[in-house]
């Protein structure tokens, strides 16, 4: 009389499937999520009490700092630049809106000059404020 005694297999863990979804998430947040350019340029938007609550994401950020210099997206653009790369933005996806995060700071021309480049581009654009506190 043969006695096998059978072995009980050890179970197993595979961690392959989860990290492979913890990677496609993290790409996920990174890719969904916007950084705010206005936190890494320094701009302080200016504090209004009748200002809109949070909307929808924009399609693009126009930052305008303090010496009333103008990036795009974080890069820095010049006015005849900013013009072309907003007329290319409306060319790729039309209706698309543009924030314009000005500092209380600079002067008001800078701020406008992007505003009406958003304009003639044809895209709508809005000024972001802050709520007062």
């Amino acid at each position: 009389m043969s006695i096998a005694v059978s072995r009980r297999r050890r179970a197993d863990i595979n961690v392959v499937p989860l990290v492979d979804v913890m990677v496609v998430l993290v790409f996920f947040l990174l890719l969904s999520s916007r950084m705010e350019d206005s936190r890494m340029l320094g701009v302080v938007p200016p504090a209004a009490v009748s200002g809109a609550a949070g909307t929808a994401a924009a399609s693009a950020v126009v930052a305008v700092d303090r010496e009333g210099r103008t990036f795009l997206e974080g890069r820095e653009l010049g006015a005849a630049a900013l013009v072309a790369a907003l007329a290319e933005l409306a060319r790729t996806r039309p209706g698309a809106e543009v924030v314009v995060v000005a500092d209380e700071r600079s002067q008001t021309g800078a701020a406008v000059r992007a505003l009406d480049a958003a304009g003639r581009a044809g895209l709508r654009a809005r000024l972001l404020t802050r709520s007062e506190r």
